[in-house]
């Protein structure tokens, strides 16, 4: 998802429609959301109105992402719909807020379930090397380990067989 700042400050939805690239006027645009998700509709107006910064859009971003996403799946399916508020992008001043020149223009929003979810490579290892056949791992006994906090108990594989 891509947030832009254009035409003097307004927070915009870059979407990529059949006919290139647009953008969505969000607080413009709320006006479709009002039968559907009034809840999306109030966070996102409290949040962005009067240009907004985006550090709260941020900090509320479960709640916004809802309302974002339910403009972007309605702008795809008919960017004609009443109450959207869609210009092409080549038609719109992408520009800071005018009291903040040196603000963020763009603001790339990848989520968590876009991408890999192992931080740690694990998984990665584990398709690279391979799974363990079932006879590499049978127990041959269980060694407890017992100290104040846990107990834990260590499977060792069959040596030998």
């Amino acid at each position: 998802m891509k947030l832009v700042r254009f035409d003097g400050g307004k927070t915009g939805l870059m979407v990529q429609l059949a006919a290139g690239p647009h953008v969505i006027d969000v607080i413009g645009s709320l006006g479709v959301l009002s039968p559907d998700d009034p809840i999306s509709q109030g966070i996102l107006n409290g949040i962005l109105k009067d240009k907004g910064n985006w550090a709260p859009l941020i900090a509320h971003w479960k709640q916004a992402r809802v309302g974002l996403r339910r403009l972007e799946s309605l702008a795809l399916a008919n960017s004609d719909r009443p109450n959207l508020v869609i210009r092409r992008a080549d038609e719109v001043s992408l520009a800071p807020f005018l009291g903040n020149p040196r603000g963020i223009v763009t603001l790339d929003i990848t989520e968590s379930s876009e991408v890999a979810q192992d931080p740690t490579g694990r998984e990665a290892m584990a398709r690279q090397f391979g799974v363990p056949s079932p006879a590499d791992t049978q127990v041959t006994s269980i060694i407890p380990f017992r100290d104040k906090i846990r107990s834990v108990g260590i499977s060792l594989p069959l040596q030998g067989s």
